[in-house]
């Protein structure tokens, strides 16, 4: 009797997990079993591995969210203010190759845009100031050589 009661535990124990990850997603807000979700949500691929793992405070995007490959390598990584992009977001290729970095600020581009090409070469350069476009903007070739330069 008191193996069948430990395969069951240990059967209900593993569904847990799959049972956790579940939010739903409607009118721009998350929910957990009909409430506005807080607290930190992870994702995962049908193996196992992480896909992400997000912070959520009542209801939105609030805080760093990070995304993966299914090789386990980081692919993205991004932040939040109360749903609003804010801060630094950066993407990865597969196999581990800077490709880009954006700054934000509540909600607008702000701050240097960079964009590299999968070999590591950095094709773009931008500038953003509350939205709009600023400063020197830059463009090279895949050999790194400039092409274009621009002010805004």
């Amino acid at each position: 009797m008191n193996l069948r009661w430990t395969i069951l535990l240990l059967f209900t124990a593993c569904l847990i997990p799959a049972q956790a990850q579940e939010l739903e997603y409607r009118d721009g807000y998350f929910f957990k079993e009909g409430m506005l979700y807080t607290g930190t949500h992870a994702e995962y691929y049908e193996d196992g591995i992480l896909r992400s793992v997000r912070s959520i405070k009542d209801g939105v995007e609030h805080g760093k969210a990070s995304y993966y490959y299914e090789n386990g390598r980081l692919k993205e990584e991004k932040n939040y203010f109360a749903g609003e992009k804010d801060g630094l977001w950066t993407s990865w290729t597969e196999d581990g190759v800077k490709v880009a970095e954006a700054s934000w600020s509540r909600g607008k581009k702000h701050g240097f845009w960079h964009i590299w090409d999968p070999s590591g070469i950095k094709r773009f350069e931008m500038y953003y100031e509350n939205g709009e476009k600023a400063g020197t903007w830059y463009m090279w070739d895949e050999q790194g050589k400039l092409l274009s330069k621009r002010d805004y």
